[in-house]
């Protein structure tokens, strides 16, 4: 499991500490400690919400092993241009996963985590019939798309974006499964459910390569075959989630609308500022560039992973703590979540820049090595995206979408004037350098807007407070 992966459990489980009503604290031999910081550490190692966040550590373990090591199967059988086309393909996959992330899981994650079991099928069955339409129209769109390019001559992107069409499907299907059982705490279907999938995909993989079968496109089909394989057991796990007396599709699309318009334009504008910079450099400057790009980001991958694994299991459960606690609860969580998760990103960080010629030749081979100074870059840019990417989710708890939309908008703004020239300047190394200005740029816009809310909130309580007095 990758490092980042075994704190996993200590971040997504640490409930928060409830305001002293006293200065009691716990007496030890050397010194006292305060017991509001011996409880979250004692819950760490027992009760139901321990055991699900390890579950959870495994279940996104598993995610990142499994990119992790499809990408070093690729990167040892193909072209850097056959890597950079499963590199963009997988962007891709990224672009689809915002609109379903607005439309559909994020709402089911803030409305679906507080709703009795009748109320929670009806809401989920006519969600999942609007996930099943958004899955086809996603697919439809990469088959045309792909067809057009590949008529008009492009026959490198045009064949990549028609076979997109099977991924989109499928593994939108199967992770929406994922977030149903995430949203009710049946994590250890979850996993199981992960765990059927990738290693499906992985043998795939090792299937083709022998044959010489192995390639771009192919990397992007096992995808979409291990989701398919996971989809029967994933309904039947579901199977006390539907039914047949669902809501209407127009009250539900309102109500995911009414807080997801928000989320999607933030996830969208996040991809263009973050994800688009590869695409850009595919076809600014070549294909291979973006393989090399994507050989490089695969060194510090888990670090994404540890943040989506938090996103994943944190939001439901942060959405009902906004509900019964308010902000400031969610500020002691985001403490918390930043004060550990540090330790194993830090130590993924470190690792990676003292050590990045010696990596890329171990995974790699020769290949990649003229990009190895470029490491440094990858690091920064890492370090900043998680600098904002765990506030995200304690802003889409309380439902305060709109300015994850216009940081995202801020960083795109630069991406499309400084991001251009600094690839066109440095190659591959400008595009890295372009995407941690962006995420510096995010994480100033949400830090600064987190802290002014959290202030505001503070001084009308402290009036309430005298008030009362």
């Amino acid at each position: 499991m990758p490092l980042g992966s075994v704190f996993l459990a200590f971040i997504v489980t640490v409930p928060i500490p409830p305001k002293p009503s006293s200065t009691r604290e716990i007496v030890s031999p050397k010194r006292l400690v305060p017991a509001r910081w011996i409880d979250p550490i004692y819950s760490l190692l027992s009760g139901q919400g321990a055991r699900e966040g390890y579950l959870a550590a495994i279940d996104q373990g598993v995610i990142s092993a499994s990119n992790f090591l499809a990408t070093i199967i690729l990167a040892r059988n193909v072209t850097p241009t056959e890597l950079g086309v499963f590199g963009v393909g997988f962007i891709a996959l990224r672009l689809v996963r915002s609109f379903q992330e607005g439309l559909v899981v994020q709402p089911i994650n803030v409305f679906g985590a507080g709703m009795d079991e009748r109320s929670f099928r009806r809401y989920v069955t006519s969600s999942t019939i609007l996930q099943i339409s958004l899955a086809a129209a996603t697919s439809l769109a990469a088959a045309l798309g792909g067809w057009l390019l590949t008529v008009t001559g492009n026959d490198t992107a045009g064949p990549a974006l028609f076979a997109l069409w099977f991924t989109f499907l499928w593994w939108q299907l199967q992770e929406h499964i994922r977030r149903i059982l995430y949203t009710r705490g049946k994590v250890f279907s979850a996993v199981i459910n992960t765990i059927l999938a990738n290693i499906f995909r992985l043998a795939l993989m090792l299937w083709w390569a022998p044959q010489g079968k192995l390639s771009g496109i192919r990397g992007l089909d096992a995808i979409a075959w291990g989701s398919l394989a996971a989809i029967i057991p994933g309904i039947w796990a579901t199977r006390s989630f539907w039914s047949i007396d669902f809501l209407s599709l127009k009250e539900t699309w309102r109500r995911n609308w009414g807080l997801g318009r928000w989320l999607l334009g933030g996830s969208l504008a996040n991809w263009v500022a973050v994800e688009f910079y590869p695409i850009l450099t595919a076809g600014m400057i070549s294909f291979a560039a973006a393989g090399a790009y994507r050989a490089l980001q695969n060194l510090v991958a888990p670090i994404h992973l540890l943040l989506r694994a938090t996103d994943t299991f944190l939001t439901p459960r942060a959405a009902r703590l906004y509900e019964q606690n308010g902000r400031h609860a969610l500020a002691r969580t985001l403490r918390i979540i930043y004060m550990v998760s540090g330790i194993p990103i830090l130590g993924v960080l470190v690792i990676a820049m003292l050590f990045p010629t010696p990596l890329l030749r171990l995974l790699y081979g020769e290949t990649y090595l003229p990009y190895s100074g470029s490491m440094v870059l990858m690091a920064l840019f890492y370090a900043l995206l998680y600098a904002y990417y765990p506030l995200q989710t304690a802003f889409k708890a309380a439902r305060l979408t709109r300015p994850i939309f216009l940081a995202n908008m801020a960083a795109i703004a630069a991406m499309f004037t400084v991001g251009i020239w600094a690839i066109l300047r440095w190659g591959v190394a400008g595009t890295i350098a372009g995407q941690a200005l962006n995420a510096l740029i995010v994480s100033l816009v949400l830090w600064g807007t987190w802290v002014r809310r959290i202030s505001d909130q503070g001084a009308v309580t402290k009036i309430g407070d005298r008030g009362a007095e």
